[in-house]
């Protein structure tokens, strides 16, 4: 995380805070003029606009060349985020409708995230994102295989916090119905618990035991379970995001190129979920905002994240991308209670 910021006095963190709150109201330079009409005059314009000066040499402020203005950057925001802002408290009613949007639909734990990703977005009117733990590294519960045609196989996999993930593999040898339960039923009884990295070790294990080449069974298992276990590309499946019209809802004219690599980025659903879990850290609230954001993508972006344990040691991420011009202290407690909601949401499903 970022440096601790330049000292300030008083009247200085007084100025950056307000300049602040009225430059993500409007989205407009402030001027000292309307900074002193919000301190009832307590300081004079020309004080302030000492002070504003001041500001900006320290690298908090940016003073664009057609107004007499001034507007945060992101050191100037990461010093509001970190040292002025107060911390806001949803409303009950947002707080109710979290709690009943999350069990919407059929109360899956794929459909409790999904609603997490849209109430994210709908509340914070940003982008909302979440992340679930990557299956190969989540403890496998249960399996289905199903047999379908020209050897094909469709692997119906279940990790231990009922998330669930579909994949299709063909095989070389024509199994039936009744052969394809019996390596499911197998794979149950011996690999439950197990992450998917550790399970498919040990089919490896068994590959090289002398056992496995009288053992149809045991043969079997291995050449269905050596493809289902393989690679789950969970990254291209683990992902819900919704919410990218808001950011063109506020998009300026000149912002076009930016937006273009913007929802490019968006696309490579891979290259954001490595972003993710990049900012993702130990359990808690995370705020990366411009330039500390590490994809060139998102360096005129603020993304909020959080982290909440779920199926042992993996941790479920949630999070908002929006404008660096965004309500913070309402987005950080968004983020930090819609996270623990899922988390609850889950565990309750599980029960």
């Amino acid at each position: 995380m970022p440096e601790a910021g330049p000292a300030l006095d008083d009247r200085s963190r007084e100025v950056l805070r307000l300049l602040i709150q009225q430059h993500i109201q409007t989205g407009e330079p402030v001027g000292s003029e309307t900074l002193a009409g919000r301190m009832n005059r307590a300081l004079s314009p020309a004080t302030i606009r000492n002070i504003l000066a001041d500001l900006e040499r320290e690298g908090l402020l940016d003073h664009p060349h057609t107004s007499a203005g001034r507007m945060p950057t992101d050191e100037g925001y990461r010093v509001y985020v970190d040292s002025l802002m107060a911390k806001e408290a949803l409303p009950r009613e947002e707080l109710a409708a979290i709690d009943q949007g999350l069990r919407s639909n059929d109360g899956s734990p794929t459909h409790v995230l999904e609603n997490a990703s849209q109430l994210l977005s709908r509340l914070s009117h940003n982008v909302g994102l979440v992340l679930a733990p990557d299956l190969s590294r989540s403890a496998f519960a249960h399996i289905e295989l199903l047999r379908l045609r020209d050897r094909r196989v469709l692997v119906v996999m279940v990790s231990r916090s009922g998330l669930v993930t579909n994949k299709l593999v063909d095989i070389d040898e024509d199994l039936s119905a009744e052969e394809l339960q019996e390596c499911a039923n197998y794979l149950k009884a011996n690999f439950a618990g197990m992450t998917l990295q550790t399970i498919r070790m040990r089919l490896l294990e068994l590959m090289r035991e002398d056992r496995a080449a009288y053992d149809s069974l045991l043969r079997h298992v291995i050449a269905v379970g050596e493809r289902a276990f393989a690679d789950a590309q969970a990254e291209q499946s683990n992902l819900f995001l919704d919410g990218a019209s808001h950011i063109l809802e506020r998009a300026q004219q000149e912002d076009l190129q930016r937006l273009r690599e913007l929802f490019r980025t968006f696309e490579e659903k891979s290259r954001l979920v490595k972003i993710l879990n990049a900012c993702l850290g130990p359990e808690g609230v995370r705020i990366y905002i411009g330039r500390e954001n590490l994809d060139p993508g998102l360096r005129e972006m603020t993304l909020v994240t959080a982290t909440c344990p779920i199926d042992g040691d993996l941790g479920l991420g949630v999070g908002v991308l929006g404008s660096t011009r965004m309500e913070y202290a309402r987005v950080i407690t968004l983020v930090d209670h819609v996270a623990r909601a899922v988390v609850r949401t889950l565990r309750d499903l599980q029960a």
